[in-house]
């Protein structure tokens, strides 16, 4: 199967965005934190809590879907 030039350069840009599990790249900032300076602290805690927050809603969209395949037991009355 023959792939244009333009489809590999497509893909090497996303590979360069994406890690191995399909989730974007940290940047320098976010990995390179001054540990000793309370604006990075408060920062990174804010980002920690927004992160809580979505994962809390994944898994609620999740588990609401698994409960329209596969009821509680006992089912919904």
């Amino acid at each position: 199967m023959a792939t244009s030039y333009a489809d590999s350069a497509q893909a090497r840009e996303w590979d360069k965005r994406l890690d191995d599990w399909g989730k974007p790249r940290a940047t320098l900032a976010e990995i390179a934190h001054d540990y000793d300076n309370e604006a990075d602290l408060a920062a990174r805690r804010e980002q920690e809590a927004a992160d809580r927050i979505s994962l809390k809603r994944r898994i609620g969209l999740a588990m609401t879907q698994m409960e329209v395949i596969c009821p509680p037991v006992g089912g919904t009355e």
